[in-house]
């Protein structure tokens, strides 16, 4: 009878450790799993790219807005060619990095905040520099232009209200009745301001406006799928005297 029940209890360890390996085998799995996936994400990320092939027409009241902005600033002629919609919720933040796809660096970056506020970190050329730490609140703009236009930046976190769930003071403002006929801002329907009105008092968006290229540049011409077999199983031949290699190193005058 004791060994009977002795057996038992060992069989039911030896399960019990089993199913845990396993249990420990699929967490670690997923951990590769999640770690792949974000890394792919981010990887998509890094190789932004502009492309003439992948075009839509910008909103043309956002492209008013921003001209003029810009224009205030002293960036008369101000181009908004691309725009990215940045949601946050309250557990959101936004790694360092540098806004360097852009083909023409001489424009600034315009950058429009709504509902809760965020700590926003603009440091130097390097990712090791200290920061300068300042509040981005709901309605402010900020211009990044000259120097500061390729400095990394992050945001590491989105604040809360104090008062709880609430919309910024700048947002419970109502429209008034007669706009002018050249307003950029529009009014929107009861039911639509109370959607957006209930998300944001939980949330931050953040928009970037960006001119891509300059004045009559046009997108470099990507290789062909040909072009790019050649350059990955070329050869080059530096005893050859008509090699581009060979001849560039002979070059002495460059």
């Amino acid at each position: 009878m004791g060994n009977s029940i002795g057996g038992e209890l060992a069989l039911m360890e030896r399960s019990r450790t089993t199913a845990e390996t396993r249990q420990e085998e699929r967490a670690k799995d997923f951990e590769k799993f999640r770690d792949h996936c974000l890394f792919f994400l981010f990887s998509l990320l890094l190789s932004k790219k502009y492309s003439a092939d992948h075009y839509t027409p910008f909103p043309s009241d956002l492209a008013f807005l921003s001209e003029q902005v810009a224009a205030a600033c002293g960036f008369q002629g101000f181009r908004a060619e691309a725009g990215i919609l940045n949601y946050y919720r309250l557990d959101s933040t936004l790694g360092i990095h540098v806004d360097r796809s852009e083909l023409d660096h001489s424009k600034p970056l315009l950058s429009f905040s709504f509902g809760q506020s965020a700590i926003f970190l603009l440091g130097g050329l390097k990712r090791d520099e200290a920061p300068t730490p300042m509040f981005m609140h709901s309605g402010d703009i900020m211009v990044m232009s000259g120097f500061s236009r390729l400095l990394n930046h992050a945001v590491p976190r989105v604040l809360p209200s104090p008062k709880g769930e609430s919309l910024p003071c700048c947002l419970e403002t109502l429209l008034p009745a007669d706009l002018p006929r050249d307003s950029v801002v529009e009014p929107c329907s009861v039911e639509d301001w109370q959607v957006c009105a209930s998300y944001l008092k939980t949330a931050r968006v953040n928009m970037t406006v960006r001119q891509v290229l300059a004045v009559g540049q046009d997108f470099p011409l990507e290789p062909t799928e040909e072009n790019k077999r050649d350059v990955t199983t070329g050869f080059c031949h530096l005893d050859d005297e008509t090699s581009q290699v060979k001849r560039a190193r002979l070059n002495t005058d460059c």
